[in-house]
């Protein structure tokens, strides 16, 4: 008899996001191999052709999924979700896993689930979703955020675990440090703050004529480069599109600063990244955020959309040398103790293990 296999179902592993590079890490330290877990595409941001082959990516994953499930031995389907079409596209996937006499686990990755489960759905909708989260053998959330909404919002909340991404410890030269160099690493629109820290940075030149801005990610750049040159700050605003690997290595080498003013996150990567390379964080309280960075112990946070207090924090972790280092030391210590491979990849075991019981040999 073949051995064994589990399922991940998320959007394509050489796609662009976080979802993207949390299955890269998981990849990558050996825990699909450790696990036998086969990959399937649901979704790729390398889609080139629209609708059609979205929706063709999507029926080849219902027939990939139905046929592992049915010819070989399958332990468990860990499935990788968000809101919206991606709601409406894993909903389906958990129905058709369970009516199979398969285990889930639904990996809740949404930043706007709370916003959309509140605003866009009505009744009949909220109780799919509440049934699609309550018939799940395991539920996981990526901060203490989320699992407040969990245990407010369901019915059954006793299988919901809080997990957080995990990145490598990166050991990143600080000697290339660039001081008053300001990162950003994330789709750059409204949800991320992009256009707050762009107002934002041109009070910040003028306390500061030395800083420096640079913006990696992919979004609308266009938009925000004319802002940036209506602003009169063009020359100091980098905006460098998406960036992976050895680029966005060498950003991490060169930046003070690592700035994410976020509306509405999951549990940020980027923020797990700069604390892991020793970059200080200056970021809004959105999501599980809180959960990583204590304002004023292992870093600095302000409401979103204070872009006054943005100004300020970024200012004062700049100027203020001291301060800096102790919010890298006091970050780096927490990314070790909570946030690294070693600290979470055993979480992710024990909610496979407990998932698949006396079945998991």
């Amino acid at each position: 008899m073949n051995k064994k296999i589990n399922i991940t179902v998320a959007t394509d592993i050489h796609g662009q996001g976080g979802v993207a590079t949390v299955l890269s890490v998981y990849k990558e330290c050996g825990f699909f191999e450790n696990n036998r877990v086969k990959l399937i595409a649901s979704h790729s941001s390398n889609n080139k052709w629209g609708h059609l082959g979205a929706a063709q990516l999507f029926v080849m994953c219902i027939f990939k999924l139905a046929y592992y499930i049915l010819f070989h031995d399958v332990g468990l389907v860990h499935i990788h979700m968000s809101s919206r079409g991606s709601y409406k596209r894993k909903s389906l996937l958990v129905r058709m896993v369970k009516a199979l006499n398969t285990k889930v686990i639904l990996h809740l990755h949404g930043a706007e689930f709370r916003e959309f489960y509140a605003n866009e759905c009505d009744e009949k909708k909220k109780t799919h979703i509440r049934k699609t989260f309550e018939m799940s053998d395991k539920v996981i959330v990526l901060s203490s955020h989320w699992l407040d909404w969990a245990y407010q919002t369901l019915n059954k909340s006793d299988h919901v675990n809080v997990i957080y991404n995990a990145v490598p410890t990166l050991s990143i030269k600080r000697s290339e440090v660039q001081p008053g160099t300001i990162a950003f690493l994330g789709r750059i629109g409204p949800r991320k703050g992009a256009l707050d820290l762009i107002h934002a940075f041109k009070q910040i030149k003028h306390a500061l004529p030395h800083a420096t801005l640079m913006m990696a990610g992919d979004g609308n750049i266009c938009e925000y480069k004319e802002e940036a040159k209506k602003l009169g700050i063009d020359d100091s605003v980098h905006f460098l599109g998406w960036v992976s690997g050895q680029e966005k290595l060498d950003i991490l080498k060169k930046a003070d600063v690592y700035c994410l003013p976020s509306y509405n996150e999951g549990f940020p990567m980027g923020v797990l990244e700069a604390m892991s390379a020793g970059i200080a964080v200056v970021s809004s309280y959105a999501g599980g955020i809180p959960d990583a960075i204590s304002d004023g112990v292992d870093g600095l946070l302000v409401d979103a959309g204070d872009i006054k207090n943005l100004e300020q924090a970024l200012i004062t972790m700049i100027s203020d040398r001291d301060a800096n280092r102790e919010f890298v030391n006091a970050a780096k210590t927490k990314f070790d103790d909570n946030f690294s491979l070693d600290a979470i990849i055993p979480q992710m075991q024990k909610v496979y293990d407990d998932t698949l019981g006396s079945e998991n040999e």
